[in-house]
């Protein structure tokens, strides 16, 4: 029962009813003889009405979860609105930015790449792509593709968000780089980025001829069955069921509606894909290594393992309970959690908040997207750690 005092915190922290908190308590401590299906729809009418709860609580406009138990999605829902003051419902097909899950959709296409030969985790960056240099011209002459992916270039952290932001191509940053210098040697140090995060797209089309928005269609979107899925600001501009955007202003304690911007569709590798939860569904399929056919047990162990420790660096996982290390992999967060490894990353962009896990040990798999900021975005991924490793001991 190791986990149940932090699962009744949970409930607590969402309940001034203190009877309705005992009650939860015994039901728990009872344990019924049930089937192990029984028990996972336990688990799943447990852990809807905590989500649900915290969800409402928060006031976040809306949101949308999957969970994903071996091969099937074993549950998928959408939450609150697309567009605050309205009745206009989050549904399963509802386009979200998923922001910085980006990263590991990019890195499932390396996968797919290295698996038909056209890419390799050793490749050079500069042989592979003339125009990039560096100031330190000798590390530019080092670095690989393993090291645009580990966030282990050697460059200050987030180096030119601002030409992201201010709306230069890819192009033009990846010109800019030859004034940059780097504060470390590639491959010793991490640097979280995302401009020289997707330089990665302009190897991947030069290997492959075609541009990056193609491959992902042709080489994950389509052969997922991710079919609202897309990489640009005109696919989700033209696109009907978008859970829009909001911000929150901490003086008014309100949400308003805010605008879809261009950022960050020009790093399209780092932080450009839209999705449904449906779409993030089948892709969790892929994650758990369900698509040989569309990234190998090889790739996907390749770009789940780590390749730079985390454990001090000052980053939000490292005070999840249970995290005893952290590391960083190939687009892909790795935690040391409870005795297992645990797959992560999180993503914010536009105002859109998203989390992703994959458990390999036991299965499962689970994203949330959310439209806005909110007070449950942090706890979500540790909260269901805890609500999924209490059903394990159930079970027991």
């Amino acid at each position: 029962m190791k986990y149940l005092y932090a699962v009744c915190i949970a409930v607590f922290l969402v309940s001034c009813n203190t009877s309705k908190v005992e009650k939860e308590v015994k039901i728990i401590e009872e344990k019924p003889e049930v089937s192990e299906q029984e028990s996972l729809t336990l688990f799943l009418e447990h852990y809807e009405k905590f989500f649900a709860t915290n969800f409402n609580v928060s006031e976040c406009p809306g949101a949308a979860v999957v969970i994903v138990k071996d091969s099937t999605i074993i549950y998928k829902r959408g939450f609150g609105v697309k567009e605050i003051h309205t009745q206009d419902s989050v549904d399963v097909e509802s386009v979200f930015r998923i922001a910085s899950l980006s990263k590991g959709v990019t890195a499932v296409l390396a996968g797919n790449m290295v698996d038909h030969g056209e890419l390799q985790w050793n490749q050079n960056v500069k042989e592979s792509l003339q125009s990039f240099d560096l100031k330190d011209r000798q590390q530019a002459d080092r670095l690989k593709v393993n090291h645009l992916l580990s966030q282990t270039t050697g460059l200050y952290p987030y180096t030119y968000t601002r030409l992201i932001q201010q709306g230069l191509s890819l192009d033009q940053i990846i010109r800019s780089f030859r004034r940059k210098g780097v504060v470390a040697r590639e491959g010793v140090e991490y640097g979280y980025q995302n401009a020289i995060f997707s330089v990665i797209e302009k190897i991947m089309e030069n290997g492959s001829k075609k541009s990056f928005e193609t491959l992902l269609k042709e080489r994950i979107f389509d052969p997922a069955g991710m079919y609202s899925a897309s990489s640009t600001y005109t696919a989700i501009k033209n696109t009907d069921n978008v859970a829009l955007p909001h911000s929150y202003n901490h003086y008014s304690k309100k949400y308003r509606l805010d605008k879809l911007h261009k950022n960050y569709y020009n790093v399209a590798a780092a932080g450009g894909v839209n999705a449904s939860i449906s779409d993030m569904g089948e892709y969790l399929k892929v994650l758990l290594g369900y698509r040989p056919d569309i990234i190998s047990k090889e790739s996907l162990s390749d770009i789940f393992n780590p390749v730079i420790c985390t454990s001090n660096e000052d980053t939000y996982v490292n005070l999840w309970d249970g995290v005893t290390d952290s590391y960083y992999a190939k687009g892909w967060r790795v935690l040391d959690y409870r005795g297992r490894r645990i797959i992560y990353h999180g993503g914010n962009v536009n105002q859109y908040k998203t989390q992703l896990l994959v458990d390999p040990d036991n299965d499962i798999a689970m994203c949330v997207l959310f439209n806005a900021p909110n007070s449950f975005n942090g706890p979500v991924i540790p909260t269901f750690l805890n609500y999924y490793d209490f059903y394990l001991d159930v079970k027991k």
